[in-house]
């Protein structure tokens, strides 16, 4: 009987673990309306400039301007390019 009540509370605590390193794992992860801000916080973070970071990324100047702004629509190609010169990841949930 005790040994159950036992494997019961085991039970629980480990999920209630992996609900916790669920939610951790989350910590960074910000919504789609924040792209620009995360892509220009993380060039800065890299001490890229937008020069350096359109020779390395293939993407012209202009259009990081535009992206870091909010004010352009860009396909995912683009998207993709800039993301994978920065490290960084795209999720869809």
């Amino acid at each position: 009987m005790m040994e159950q009540e036992l494997n019961k509370i085991k039970i629980m605590f480990y999920e209630m673990e992996q609900e916790l390193h669920k939610y951790k794992s989350l910590e960074n992860i910000k919504p789609i309306k924040d792209l620009a801000e995360v892509i220009r916080k993380e060039r800065k973070k890299q001490n890229l400039t937008l020069q350096s970071l359109s020779q390395l990324s293939g993407i012209s100047y202009a259009s990081l301007v535009k992206i870091e702004s909010g004010d352009i629509n860009f396909n995912f190609k683009i998207l993709s390019q800039l993301l994978d010169t920065l490290g960084l990841k795209l999720w869809i949930e």
